[in-house]
């Protein structure tokens, strides 16, 4: 019994570190194109410090990732992350017409692909939407418009969690030693115990590390502070009750760890754009009963 309840605990967590990486995502995009490649195509043993799409469209030729070796088909995309030596080749027969994007995908100082089980390519024979997706990619990243920046991120966001959508990386989460072990028990010790007064000295004992480090440690690894962290999770479940229940504002305050109503009515409107009383009316009318007590703001 203790075994299952361990393993699904850590399941739990697992998806919410990735949930939280997710939410912590910071993209760039270096360069992106759709060409055929000329018969000099070719590079070998070098080490990009960006990751690489590439959707083979038509043609032959030859790629190396670490240790594994393809000859990509039309209809596969392929993932080539950074840090890792690749080479590239054009080989004989007709020349490879593909779409291809550079990128940084980071949480903090962290890859994306080097946290997530993430396979080195996925089939998209049947599937239409990466075409579409690097067009859109494209349209943007050549537009001069002043949101321009803002449409190429969005793109390729919508990029990525296509790829991690279709090669069931939403399943398979993290990689077991993408989070150290200390800093597992770090977030499941907040999530058990977000409601009470946690300090950042508790917090760097359980990790076993000093606080000023365990404060940069934890930003590096997660792209937030362990105050950010606890307080999104005080606010998240602030939505819920606030949507599930008819609990007064300072009983609700008083579960999530905010017992002060002032504070916790303006960090609430500053995480959701709603006071508490009318994100409860928007979200879960039928709570309220007509004569219902009104939260106080």
């Amino acid at each position: 019994m203790s075994t299952a309840y361990g393993s699904e605990s850590m399941n739990v967590n697992n998806q919410q570190l990735t949930r939280m990486y997710m939410e912590n995502l910071e993209v760039r995009v270096t360069a992106a194109g759709y060409n055929q490649v000329w018969t000099d195509w070719r590079e070998l043993d070098y080490t990009p410090d960006y990751n690489k799409f590439y959707l083979i469209c038509e043609g032959e030729g030859w790629l190396k990732i670490g240790d594994a070796e393809f000859s990509p088909q039309p209809g596969e995309w392929f993932l080539m992350p950074q840090g890792i030596k690749q080479s590239f080749s054009y080989t004989s027969g007709p020349r490879y017409t593909k779409y291809w994007c550079h990128f940084t995908a980071r949480i903090g100082e962290r890859n994306l692909f080097d946290l997530l089980q993430t396979p080195l390519w996925i089939d998209t024979e049947q599937d239409s939407g990466p075409i579409e997706l690097f067009r859109e990619l494209l349209k943007h990243h050549n537009d001069s418009a002043l949101t321009g920046p803002l449409l190429v991120k969005s793109a390729m966001l919508k990029l990525i969690a296509h790829y991690l959508e279709q090669s069931a990386v939403t399943q398979q989460g993290l990689r077991p030693a993408a989070v150290s072990e200390p800093l597992q028990q770090v977030i499941s010790h907040i999530q058990r115990c977000y409601h009470r007064n946690l300090t950042i000295e508790e917090l760097a004992e359980l990790a076993h590390l000093q606080p000023n480090y365990f404060i940069r440690v934890f930003k590096r690894q997660f792209g937030t502070s362990p105050i950010q962290y606890i307080n999104k999770k005080r606010l998240e479940e602030a939505k819920l009750l606030l949507a599930t229940t008819n609990l007064l504002l300072s009983e609700i305050g008083d579960r999530v760890g905010i017992p002060d109503i002032s504070y916790l009515s303006r960090t609430f409107k500053a995480f959701t754009g709603f006071s508490p009383s009318a994100y409860r009316l928007t979200f879960s009318p039928e709570q309220l009963p007509v004569n219902a007590k009104k939260p106080q703001q």
